[in-house]
């Protein structure tokens, strides 16, 4: 865990990175933020990790998820409310290992945040390599998202011991909900023959999945673990060898990622493209993708249906 603890220049924070200072740190902004009597506010960068902060805390939380439903994580740019967000927050969380693209990753790591403390999950789990890169997505695998999970419960019992058995109690019936989702992730894919069990993805998101439940990943139309990139003419041509060669059954599109190059990929193998892939991103609150646990579900409804 890391923590940094230096005083917060919202002025000069704005001005590196283009946003009007006025926005920042001129007049009443508390009108965005409703009123709560919530013990800690928190600012998560992804829903996935919001989810998982709610579970833990319940009422004694106030959770802001930077990125909106079905907005792709590499790429999004923060506005200056979320700058003043992060500044008032109580704890950031987010996940690291380069997930957070561009100036959000450097506004988090270099924040000067007065009060908060900052929590990377990533880099507390046992991490995966993909194309010689560390790849972030973990959530992907429920036995890793405890760890995670914990780590959120113990931090919320630094900054509120007086909580903490609500914390702890939380956790600990949050994480049985994960390892029923283990079993019942297991028990799902016990009938599908190992020869179905190829993935080709958007990108290289499903890592922690395959590793988990035997899966082998023929590969993705944007070859590494993040989507701020075009796959050459090259990676293109060999995925598409590799798809006919494994004889893969489908082509696996997230709801946040561009579908273009997957879908003329379709047209070069034969093989459909089956989208609606929730990974980096949870989908609308009270949707059938609205939490981590109905996201994991629906995910492998997609994923079984099309490979079965």
């Amino acid at each position: 865990m890391v923590e940094w603890r230096v005083r917060w220049a919202c002025a000069a924070m704005c001005i590196s990175f283009g946003i009007f200072v006025m926005a920042c740190s001129g007049g009443d902004t508390s009108s965005d933020r409703p009123s709560s009597k919530a013990s800690i506010d928190i600012v998560s960068t992804s829903s996935i990790l919001g989810d998982w902060a709610r579970q833990v805390g319940g009422d004694e939380v106030r959770v802001i998820d930077l990125i909106p439903p079905g907005v792709d994580p590499h790429t999004f740019q923060p506005s200056a409310r979320d700058v003043a967000n992060i500044a008032e927050a109580d704890l950031v969380l987010y996940v690291g290992l380069n997930l957070e693209g561009g100036w959000l990753r450097d506004l988090i790591i270099n924040a000067d945040v007065e009060n908060a403390r900052v929590l990377a999950l990533g880099p507390l789990v046992n991490t995966l390599e993909s194309e010689g890169e560390v790849d972030p997505h973990f959530w992907m695998d429920p036995v890793r998202a405890k760890v995670a999970v914990s780590a959120i419960a113990d931090e919320l019992i630094t900054l509120d011991a007086e909580h903490s058995a609500v914390y702890r109690g939380n956790a600990a019936t949050y994480i049985e909900e994960l390892e029923l989702l283990d079993t019942w992730l297991v028990s799902k894919f016990g009938d599908l023959p190992i020869e179905n069990r190829t993935l080709v993805t958007s990108h290289d998101s499903l890592g922690y999945f395959a590793d988990r439940y035997d899966f082998r990943i023929v590969g993705a139309v944007i070859p590494g673990t993040t989507t701020e990139r075009n796959p050459s003419a090259s990676e293109m041509a060999g995925l598409i060898d590799a798809i006919r060669e494994s004889q893969a059954k489908a082509i696996f599109t997230e709801v946040s990622a561009n579908d273009r190059m997957a879908r003329r990929i379709s047209e070069e193998t034969g093989v459909p493209v089956v989208d609606g892939l929730n990974v980096g991103t949870l989908g609308a609150v009270d949707s059938a993708t609205g939490t981590y646990v109905a996201m994991m579900r629906r995910n492998v409804e997609i994923i079984m249906e099309a490979l079965k």
